[in-house]
């Protein structure tokens, strides 16, 4: 079977919904199906051999993203598919792409919506109210979501938006390798401070400041802790000035994921204060090296904090410093033992087993019958 994955709005440093892509990928390769990921770039290229390879379409720089490019020239997207031959078109776009599932379907090629984050959400966090964006948006995801035969969403709260295609909507869990995070007691050496984690991106839906604000509201407090920031983006020179006086280091985006797993193993309590997290890789990630995480009211971190790995609160400091000092009453060995078993539940072979399941499904079916 030949998987390709489409994607807009990642770059080879995207975060989490690009190792994601990656992880997943790599994991269909290795029961030797053929996998392509297709996504925007400067200019044309292709890269890699044998059953993984990747496919770069020029797209345009997107204003206000960052940096994130979108492939728009339907034309030059077509004979790239075309010439391709895929089984399944993995979508990972509900927006620039919503006209590939219908296409698609006149060439005899099924389509599976990967859904990576809730519209709704990103439509309230990023553009103002009086902005048409909603009316713009929402009657062409609903259209695609009447071509494709399949929508996958790694959470229940990214699967809520998705309640009117029920016979279609199918939860997949994403992963971790465990081989890579584990608890690494040998090689941490312990201290007497507290040591807090927040590892993301610095922008302002991951909410880096309510850290910053929970490491002051402990200074308050009297309340000794170390904070470490892991992660790059926009709001890093505006946390920075944020933090005088505290004991908080930035030390950027750690790209080495042996070093991050160290880096998780080594915290008491690792922050994910986002309330709009679709799934939450860092959180699984910090899970999987026995760290409890703190995780917004809302949003997926609470489905995977269960059985005590960490506490979900209100994305304010003061309510991340209470969780904070009660995570840090708790014994550290048991806290441990809760998180790597919960993480044990979920790995990148049984998400791409599902994946690859369901691909098997829809090939079985008629082209244009119901998912």
């Amino acid at each position: 079977m030949h998987i390709v994955q489409l994607a807009n709005f990642v770059t080879p440093t995207s975060g989490g919904q690009r190792f994601a892509l990656e992880s997943i990928g790599q994991k269909y390769v290795a029961r030797g199906h053929q996998c392509t990921l297709v996504t925007p770039g400067k200019r044309g290229e292709v890269r890699g051999e044998g059953l993984r390879t990747y496919v770069q379409v020029p797209g345009i720089r997107v204003p206000f993203s960052g940096g994130y490019r979108a492939i728009v020239r339907r034309k030059a997207l077509q004979k790239v598919l075309l010439e391709l031959q895929p089984d399944v078109i993995e979508v990972s776009d509900k927006t620039t792409l919503a006209w590939v599932p219908l296409w698609a379907k006149a060439h005899g090629i099924r389509t599976v919506l990967f859904s990576h984050e809730r519209v709704t959400d990103v439509v309230h966090e990023r553009f103002p109210s009086w902005l048409p964006i909603a009316r713009i948006i929402f009657p062409i995801i609903q259209k695609m979501k009447s071509h494709v035969d399949a929508v996958v969403c790694a959470s229940q709260y990214s699967a809520d938006e998705f309640t009117d295609v029920a016979d279609k909507l199918l939860i997949i869990p994403l992963g971790v390798d465990h081989d890579v995070f584990y608890p690494r007691d040998k090689e941490v050496e312990p201290t007497e401070v507290p040591l807090v984690l927040f590892a993301g991106r610095m922008s302002f839906e991951k909410r880096p400041h309510v850290a910053v604000a929970a490491a002051r509201e402990l200074a308050l407090r009297g309340i000794r802790a170390k904070f470490v920031f892991a992660g790059d983006g926009p709001m890093r020179q505006k946390l920075q000035n944020m933090v005088d006086g505290l004991d908080v280091d930035f030390i950027g985006r750690v790209a080495d994921r042996n070093e991050l797993a160290a880096l998780m193993s080594s915290a008491d309590v690792c922050i994910a204060p986002s309330p709009f997290e679709t799934f939450g890789l860092s959180i699984l990630e910090s899970l999987a090296c026995g760290t409890p995480v703190i995780v917004a009211n809302t949003g997926a971190g609470v489905e995977l904090i269960t059985g005590g790995c960490g506490l979900a609160v209100e994305p304010t400091g003061a309510m991340v410093a209470d969780a904070i000092m009660l995570l840090l009453l708790e014994s550290r060995e048991l806290v441990r033992r809760r998180c790597v078993q919960r993480a044990r539940e979920m790995s990148w072979d049984t998400c791409s087993e599902e994946f690859l399941d369901l691909y098997m499904s829809l090939s079985s079916r008629t082209l244009g019958a119901a998912a």
